[in-house]
């Protein structure tokens, strides 16, 4: 269902998808190794490390008719990404209104941008940024708490399997989530 684009380095997936919009599809993914200009919301720095086997670096594209539930679509990329965490044997929580936690220390963080034309959607950019691999060399370059799965079980993680998981665990649920928003209470 998706096609992954992938690049070893990009000033940053979101910007790239902007720049793209019109021609990309929907469940298109903008991926690279490499961020030299991430960014998360308010356009804090998002730290970019291609060492020790990677992370994941990124975009979404999503153009859906219904839009009755997309204020929750952030929501439902952090719950997608805790699930994926907790199959690595973590214990993430969800901080309000895009990160996540483990152990108080960020693994992973969304941004969701849309687009419109007038009042129709063109599409919504979904960035998303998780710490597979960064040693702790690496987390100190970050300017708030943050840790991986390396760090949390002292194993690497394979990019490629990481990924492909993650957005099979997205697309399962998407099209429920578009009907029904999220279901039940929210508890990350």
């Amino acid at each position: 269902m998706h096609r992954i684009i992938g690049f070893n380095e990009l000033h940053s997936t979101n910007v790239y998808a902007h720049e793209h919009l019109e021609e990309l599809n929907n469940f298109d993914i903008i991926s690279t190794h490499l961020q030299t200009a991430g960014h998360g919301q308010f356009r804090r720095v998002w730290y970019s490390s291609d060492k020790n086997g990677g992370n994941i670096y990124i975009s979404i594209i999503l153009k859906p008719d219904n839009l009755e539930h997309l204020n929750e679509l952030t929501r439902y990329t952090a719950l997608i990404a805790k699930e994926t965490l907790e199959q690595y044997g973590l214990k993430p929580k969800f901080k309000y209104p895009n990160d996540i936690l483990i152990n108080g220390k960020k693994i992973a963080g969304f941004l969701a941008e849309s687009e419109f034309l007038g009042s129709n959607l063109k599409g919504v950019i979904m960035g998303c940024g998780i710490n597979l691999n960064l040693d702790e060399d690496e987390v100190k370059n970050i300017d708030i708490p943050a840790t991986s799965i390396y760090l949390e079980n002292n194993k690497k993680v394979d990019k490629n399997e990481f990924l492909n998981l993650f957005l099979d665990n997205f697309e399962k649920g998407y099209n429920d989530f578009l009907i029904n928003g999220i279901k039940g209470e929210f508890v990350c």
